[in-house]
């Protein structure tokens, strides 16, 4: 699958191989535990210390992209002169703000929570410059994200349809069993409890952003490279319908909508449907008029499940979103206690048990936004920092895009395409606490950045 000729073997095909590696084997969460904490024996996730399989071989990566860089660019580097530019600014805006992830170990209660925090915000940071500036190009790394992401989704598949699971260690599978409290579970009085599609990963929400960024990835560019199939989004699609992850479900209507709007104001009516994929033509509309009718037909085939879990129309449904508002509350609470430098990097969860220390174990999670959970572990002056991130990342690729001459809809384009994420960090917050949503964030900016800028 990763094709390396030993004739052609160097710096820049071995730095590509492992990149392509990384993309293709990040679901699986092989990891090593060295710090547990427990509360009245349950064991509390979000105060546990771990280092994952790929973060090995991400930190090879970003050795050997560090001797790339420096082989490839030496002379300009060398030459070097002070110039303040629009993607400086974006760097020094990236740098900086990294640097007070770090800072914040300093005042946090749980030093090595905020460090294991911030290293993983790191490592996001350098996983964007490796896809936004690395040898691999755009097209070749989703092709490997891509295929990467259907052993998973067969996974998820199987798991919803026999309402079972497995452990494997090696491969950072746990076992989730419905009747057990804590598992992820669609609950109604006339549908009783059905397991939700886990996949590889922790939770079904993280499994259904995952397939979220790689169909939005895989989409801009389908037109590109042929191995890109129906197949292979029907599987990813029944798999994200498994997850019942509303979040996930919600930026996909978008997305679908928006996708389909572009091409239809980018082709006139009667070439929505142009010569047959075998013959190299748009795939497009053939992807479009397939999928929805397919849709349509899971949401009809499962339409307890989905009435359920949309309308949060039974006890359980209820008790989450109660949750999640209660969530909303506590934050104040805590933003109070430390308001401009927050409470520190990774350290919410013990901030809450500080404030309410006689909840139960599972009662102890981060607010599902990550907007509000950086205000509270980063404070003010956190934010602000990252405000200053943001907007020189707009004003930069709004200059590049127009710099090359590619219109208003590349910018509304990029609007759009910064909305579907911002919606998934609205209403969750792995993308931020949790490992591989930080990897998904730096590889869904980095691949969209260099496509932009290429």
């Amino acid at each position: 699958m990763f094709r390396l000729k030993l004739d052609k073997l160097s710096l820049e095909n071995v730095l590509k191989f492992f990149i392509a590696a990384f993309l293709f084997l990040l679901p699986w969460q092989t990891v090593y535990i060295f710090r547990e904490v427990f509360l009245a024996g349950t064991k509390i996730e979000y105060w546990t210390l771990n280092f994952y399989g790929t973060e090995i071989l991400l930190w090879l990566i970003v050795i050997l992209f560090m001797v790339w860089y420096w082989k490839k660019f030496r002379s300009q580097i060398l030459d070097f002169r002070f110039h303040v530019t629009k993607d400086r600014v974006f760097v020094f805006s990236a740098l900086l703000f990294t640097f007070y992830f770090l800072l914040s170990t300093l005042w946090s209660a749980d030093k090595s929570l905020a460090l294991q925090q911030s290293v993983r915000v790191m490592e996001a940071m350098l996983l964007f410059f490796i896809l936004f500036l690395g040898p691999l190009k755009v097209k070749e790394a989703i092709k490997y994200l891509l295929l990467g992401s259907l052993v998973p989704a067969v996974l998820g598949i199987g798991q919803f349809l026999l309402q079972a699971t497995f452990a494997f260690k090696w491969l950072g599978l746990a076992k989730h069993v419905s009747s057990e409290p804590g598992t992820s579970v669609i609950v109604g009085e006339s549908i009783g409890r059905w397991l939700r599609a886990y996949g590889p990963f922790a939770h079904p929400n993280i499994f259904g952003g995952y397939i979220i960024i790689v169909l939005i990835l895989a989409s801009v560019h389908l037109k590109r490279f042929k191995i890109v199939a129906v197949t292979n989004y029907l599987l990813l699609i029944t798999a994200l319908f498994f997850t019942f992850s509303r979040s996930a479900w919600m930026v996909f209507l978008i997305g679908f909508f928006i996708l389909l709007l572009f091409y239809l104001l980018s082709k006139p009516p009667q070439h929505f449907v142009s010569a047959p994929p075998s013959e190299g033509g748009d795939k497009r509309g053939y992807l479009f008029l397939f999928l929805i009718p397919y849709s349509l037909f899971l949401i009809i085939l499962f339409s307890p499940l989905v009435q359920t879990r949309v309308l949060g129309n039974s006890s359980h449904e209820v008790a989450s979103v109660t949750e999640r508002v209660s969530g909303y509350g506590e934050v104040l609470q805590i933003f109070k206690t430390s308001p401009w430098l927050g409470v520190g990097a990774g350290n919410y969860t013990l901030a809450s048990y500080n404030l309410n220390p006689d909840l139960e174990a599972w009662q102890y999670q981060p607010v599902h936004n990550v907007g509000l959970l950086l205000l509270v572990e980063l404070g003010t002056v956190g934010v602000l920092l990252l405000l200053f991130v943001f907007f020189s990342f707009i004003r930069f690729f709004v200059g590049v895009i127009k710099s090359k001459g590619v219109g208003v809809l590349s910018l509304v384009g990029l609007g759009l395409l910064l909305t579907a994420y911002c919606l998934l960090l609205l209403f969750d917050h792995y993308l931020y606490t949790s490992y591989v949503g930080l990897a998904l964030s730096g590889i869904y900016w980095g691949m969209l950045s260099r496509d932009l800028h290429s």
